[in-house]
């Protein structure tokens, strides 16, 4: 069983005993891998990356954890977050379980994240732990992107707004917590790409914001742009915020 916060270790045992074939004494024969907070500094996103986010446990609530007889660790994993670049970064998070590892005498398993050779070469260190990996969006993101028309060309000073005909209701990512999505100007590829501009949405909201000093070439009502690495999490993540029908998908063979 998978246990990302403190509380859920906590008040399980409340709703399992209401169930008729429960029984507390084998309760310790559940088998726990733990969520930990990292706090390391991977360079991902601050408000996806450990210790900025509501997922993980404290080495704080750990030591807690260590006197009660009723839990099993088996694993430990840490929720890395999303825009992590550097394989190094998962390296420090193993070396990170594999301490933490060591107040746990069950544990065979860190579910890390990602893999590299760094990773191999731990692993060849330590062999008593199996490497978990969640590859998460990294498989599908580059399979899909958000197409949009400008709509209009807007110039304040030495900033220049590029609006489209969709925006945080088609991909959320960027808004919500800064996702950086790559953006080109499909009908002028051979251009220059001359201007530092702020690509929106239409949605009335200040945040709607796909793309903040992107370089474009000299761009017109029409164009064509394309929003990259739109596979993980953007059609399952829109919506008709404001009433704004988000962007129809088409599977391409």
């Amino acid at each position: 069983m998978n246990a990302p916060t403190f509380d859920e270790l906590v008040l399980l045992p409340e709703p399992l005993a209401l169930h008729r074939h429960f029984d507390a004494r084998n309760y310790r024969l559940f088998r726990w891998l733990l969520v930990l907070v990292t706090a390391l500094s991977l360079g991902g996103i601050a408000s996806s990356t450990s210790g900025h986010d509501a997922y993980g446990i404290t080495l704080y609530a750990v030591n807690i954890l260590l006197g009660a007889a009723l839990f099993v660790i088996v694993g430990l994993h840490a929720h890395s977050g999303s825009g992590i670049r550097t394989p190094e970064a998962w390296s420090e998070v193993a070396l990170f379980l594999a301490a933490a590892a060591e107040r746990f005498p069950d544990t065979r398993v860190l579910d890390l994240g990602d893999l590299g050779e760094q990773l191999r070469r731990f692993k060849a260190a330590n062999p008593r732990f199996e490497l978990w990996l969640e590859p998460g969006r990294f498989l599908v993101a580059q399979a899909g992107v958000l197409l949009a028309r400008v709509t209009q060309i807007k110039h304040k000073g030495d900033v220049t707004w590029v609006g489209l005909e969709t925006g945080m209701n088609s991909l959320v990512r960027p808004p919500l917590y800064g996702a950086y999505h790559p953006i080109v100007n499909l009908s002028r590829l051979d251009e220059p790409a001359t201007w530092n501009a702020h690509v929106v949405g239409p949605i009335c909201e200040t945040g709607d914001i796909l793309g903040r000093s992107r370089r474009l070439p000299p761009t017109a009502e029409g164009d064509v742009l394309l929003i990259a690495n739109a596979g993980a999490y953007g059609r399952v993540m829109s919506s008709w915020y404001n009433l704004r029908e988000p962007a129809g998908e088409a599977v391409v063979g």
